[in-house]
């Protein structure tokens, strides 16, 4: 007997839902899909469609280091813009010091310039007390010594006790000068008043003293820039025992 369509009963093909151990195989499959396609999806690294890898994760981790590298060079150049500013400041102050300095110094030269010029007298005096122990001390001429090294004394006490120079190394070079000068006056005073040391080594102590007191005082007038105050040797006298 022919079915509906025209063919023989037992030339339909069978039909799947019909078929219980095909409907099974189906159903099967499709389940299959559905689960590999989400756990692809879960996993996040295959396309449910294609099964192709897929780099959201990768680009997104890579777009947060990009911002935070971004972020690190503003705070860099943020930094090296303070740095200079820093250096720019410290420049300034350095020129303030050095234009503070410079005017320091041009008010010691006149200072000095002026203080030298009134101690003038004073430093005549002691000139001439030491060119005149000199001369006596090498024609060992004792009577013209004797009076002459007292009035070093006097004079070389009244340079220090003047006023003294405005600065701290013209002051130095003074004072160091003037307790020269004295300590040749106290030796000379030691040939005349009994004191049991060698003639010969008072001498050398004076001249010695006479000399390092026109070093200091050589010193003092080159650091200011003026001559050293001199004076010529007495006239040549008679030998005195």
């Amino acid at each position: 007997m022919a079915g509906r369509s025209g063919r023989p009963g037992w030339l339909r093909e069978p039909d799947p839902l019909q078929n219980p151990l095909g409907s099974r195989l189906a159903i099967l499959g499709a389940i299959v899909l559905v689960i590999g396609g989400g756990a692809a999806t879960l996993a996040g690294g295959a396309d449910p469609a294609s099964g192709l890898p897929t780099s959201t994760a990768g680009d997104s981790v890579s777009t947060a280091n990009d911002s935070v590298s971004t972020a690190g060079d503003s705070v860099s150049t943020a930094g090296d813009s303070v740095s200079t500013a820093g250096d720019s400041v410290s420049t300034a102050n350095d020129s303030v010091s050095t234009a503070g300095d410079s005017v320091s110094t041009a008010n010691d030269s006149a200072e000095l310039a002026s203080w030298y010029h009134g101690s003038e007298g004073l430093r005549a005096r002691v000139a001439t007390d030491v060119a005149a122990a000199r001369a006596y001390l090498a024609a060992q001429d004792g009577a013209s010594l004797q009076p002459v090294c007292v009035s070093l004394g006097t004079d070389t006490q009244a340079a220090l006790t003047a006023p003294v120079p405005p600065t701290v190394a013209a002051q130095a070079r003074f004072d160091a000068g003037g307790r020269d000068y004295a300590a040749a006056a106290a030796s000379c005073k030691q040939l005349f008043d009994g004191t049991r040391i060698q003639v010969g080594v008072l001498q050398q102590r004076i001249a010695a003293s006479l000399a390092d007191g026109d070093r200091e005082w050589g010193a003092l007038a080159a650091l200011i820039g003026q001559p050293m105050a001199t004076a010529s040797p007495p006239a040549a006298s008679g030998r005195s025992g």
